[in-house]
């Protein structure tokens, strides 16, 4: 089994068919009594709540994680400090010519 899914689901000795499920559009997740709910995330920051083992092992596998910082978008962050540097300087400018 991946060590990450090892990480967030927990252990387990079920061996999953990924392809199997994958395939069966009618697939149905059974609730374990046993697991507790985990909520996982997408890169687009969707949501879901796990129910079993197997349906946390299967969304781990297509790319989901327990936390969504995983997905942090670095250029966000970029374009509001240019954003803000550029409205200080305009600020300043202004106060600037204003004195004169």
């Amino acid at each position: 089994m991946h060590k990450r899914t090892e990480t967030i689901c927990g252990e387990s000795s079920i061996v999953p068919n990924f392809e199997e499920i994958g395939n069966n559009p009618n697939f149905v997740f059974n609730a374990d009594p046993n697991f507790e709910p985990l909520t996982l995330f997408n890169e687009n920051g969707n949501t879901v709540l796990v129910n079993s083992w197997l349906e946390c092992a299967n969304y781990v596998n297509g790319g989901w994680t327990n936390y969504f910082s995983d997905y942090f978008n670095g250029e966000f962050i970029y374009f509001t400090l240019v954003s803000v540097s550029f409205l200080i300087y305009l600020i300043r400018k202004r106060i600037i010519y204003s004195e004169e």
